[in-house]
């Protein structure tokens, strides 16, 4: 069960860095789909199309062996760089969605009153939009925590690699895996439930701010 826990703690771990930096790229990327600027605008679009349809082991095989010529990586530092690429895509879309249900005449209403533009996006477009999105957020993370097993593919000893690693020094691979897979059962519940109570907090504490 100590193997199994550093596996789980790598899974998270790697989840959570992906899940702050695809959330940024996301942000970036959905400025970019909704800019004026159609060079902008394109760039956004490739960048989804990109990430969003193709598989994130190829990716990871392009980061960790395609790049050995030119930047030293490990396999944790490379299934970082994949999975917070991929999940920036996927944000990026998500996010959008969020900016796009936010009423026009909020940032109408914010430049009215004497704010910049890029101050009407941080306070009110951002903020707003995140709010929306968190619920799909909660559940991209999950996804995150899932699609980690697939980086144990070029070295990284997260729980699908410990796993594999078990099972090949014990040759019991029905407990193995039942184990494996109860363990990514209680990780996707728990981090729903613990992502869940933080925003409900957080976005509570919100609405008081605003009646007040």
């Amino acid at each position: 069960m100590d193997v199994f826990a550093r596996g789980a703690a790598v899974t998270l771990g790697v989840s959570a860095i992906a899940m702050l930096g695809g959330t940024l790229l996301g942000i970036g990327g959905a400025l970019m789909r909704r800019s004026r600027s159609w060079p902008l605008r394109a760039i956004g679009l490739t960048y989804v199309n990109l990430f969003r349809n193709t598989p994130l082991l190829i990716q990871a095989y392009l980061i960790y062996f395609g790049l050995t010529g030119l930047v030293n990586l490990d396999s944790l530092s490379a299934a970082v760089i994949a999975l917070t690429i991929n999940n920036g895509g996927y944000m990026t879309e998500i996010v959008r969605g969020g900016m796009e249900g936010i009423h026009k005449n909020e940032i109408e209403a914010a430049l009215a009153l004497g704010m910049s533009y890029v101050q009407a996006l941080g306070y009110i477009l951002i903020p707003h939009a995140l709010r929306i999105v968190y619920p799909p957020t909660v559940n991209q993370f999950v996804l995150l925590v899932l699609g980690s097993s697939v980086l144990s593919l070029i070295g990284l000893t997260e729980l699908t690699c410990v796993a594999r690693n078990l099972e090949a020094y014990t040759f019991r691979a029905f407990e193995v895996y039942i184990t494996t897979m109860v363990l990514y059962i209680l990780l996707a519940i728990l981090s729903t439930l613990l992502l869940r109570a933080v925003g409900w907090n957080f976005y509570k504490g919100q609405k008081k701010v605003i009646r007040n």
